[in-house]
């Protein structure tokens, strides 16, 4: 599996068209338009996204917004209510719905319908611009909406647990990754920060708006809100929290420092994995890095650290940013949990026993490494492989 969640799609986001209510209403006309559902059990549960399980990797349903006339009704009532700014959007509809783009090429191996029939292919031609569509859809709140879709979608299932989504092959990943980020947003942020009234997606459902509509007493130009008075502000768009990962090795590059987080269990495998946490404002990725090293082990690393891959997680919504470190030589010693006791665990490995791990080959300890595909499998294998290759080994 390549990077998880990270995969080149054939799906073009098309952010420009994202204003244009008429090109959005087309968008729920056309009866090739694929729909991605996503639901809530409960309001503290994780989302769970429409999909079927197969031999070798779990794959998203792409539906097909034509196969339900009621679906179709609502979400031409949705496209309408958008396009108008109406306050009433998610109370009427009950769903809440994201543009996620335009497939441009859908026959090709890097779409995320390459397995669908050819005959629901046919692309929305607009302007200068083509493509199948796909939309993102939270049902959560439309039981009467959910029922009508389940019937239509035979051999699909909510899928519950990480590891259906950790199974998904690279392509699917890709696209569950950006549509529940944006599913997940739009769930957290239901009132205005600045005057606390309700806000309402617009642009496709990838931007709120506060229904506040009072104006200054002296100045009938501008709003009261706060928010609304900004011409721009960070509260209207989706936030992506940057969060650092590295792997570690010593300076003599024959160990790997792993740690065992505290809050997971103990189970018959124990589970070490890398070093992270998220950026603080103001922070170089590079002194995150150094600092989060520091806080989890108590060990100072040199600083000159590469950053070497990237990785978008929706759980809920980071960008987890790879880097590969080595520790200050004499350091290796001063191993100290205790300081923001985020790990009940760190230990040095040595790198052949590591290489084993990563490679599937049998060894007799307890260790689990993180999923293949994971950027923090990844980092582990790259400073394997570093190490190894140094030695001449690989």
């Amino acid at each position: 599996m390549s990077t998880f969640f990270g995969a080149k799609t054939s799906l073009n986001r098309f952010s420009f068209l994202r204003t244009n209510s008429e090109f959005i209403k087309s968008v729920v006309e056309f009866p090739s338009t694929r729909l991605i559902l996503f639901k809530k059990e409960s309001a503290r549960s994780d989302y769970r996204v429409l999909g079927r399980r197969t031999d070798t990797f779990t794959r998203l349903s792409y539906l097909l917004i034509g196969d339900d006339p009621k679906v179709h009704l609502l979400l031409r009532q949705w496209a309408d209510m958008n396009a108008r700014l109406s306050p009433d959007l998610r109370l009427k509809t009950k769903i809440a719905v994201v543009f996620l783009g335009l497939d441009e090429d859908p026959h090709a191996q890097d779409s995320p319908l390459v397995d669908e029939p050819s005959y629901t292919k046919q692309k929305l031609s607009f302007e200068d611009h083509s493509g199948v569509p796909l939309l993102a859809v939270d049902i959560t709140e439309n039981t009467e909406l959910l029922e009508s879709l389940l019937t239509k979608s035979r051999g699909s299932d909510f899928l519950a647990t990480i590891d259906d989504v950790l199974g998904m092959q690279p392509i699917d990943a890709s696209i569950f990754s950006y549509a529940k980020m944006y599913i997940d947003w739009l769930a957290r942020n239901q009132f205005c920060p600045g005057c606390g009234s309700r806000v309402i997606p617009v642009c496709g459902g990838t931007k709120l708006q506060c229904t506040n509509e009072a104006k200054e007493v002296n100045n009938e130009n501008e709003y009261q809100c706060p928010v609304r008075k900004t011409r721009t502000n960070n509260v209207c768009f989706p936030r992506t929290d940057p969060v650092v990962i590295l792997a570690l090795r010593n300076s003599r590059g024959d160990k790997i420092l792993l740690g065992h987080n505290a809050r997971r269990k103990m189970l018959n495998k124990r589970f070490f994995s890398c070093f992270s946490g998220f950026m603080e404002p103001g922070e170089t990725i590079e002194s995150a890095a150094v600092r989060e090293t520091w806080e989890e082990t108590g060990l100072k690393i040199k600083r000159k650290i590469q950053i070497v891959k990237s990785q978008p997680w929706p759980f809920p919504c980071c960008l987890m940013v790879g880097c590969v470190g080595i520790t200050e030589e004499g350091s290796e010693e001063s191993i100290n949990i205790h300081l923001d006791k985020e790990l009940d665990v760190c230990e040095w490995f040595d790198v052949d026993f590591v290489a084993d791990l990563v490679y599937g080959r049998v060894t007799d300890g307890d260790i689990m490494l993180p999923n293949a595909g994971s950027v923090a499998f990844e980092l582990i294998k790259i400073v394997v492989d570093d190490c190894l290759s140094a030695r001449g080994r690989l």
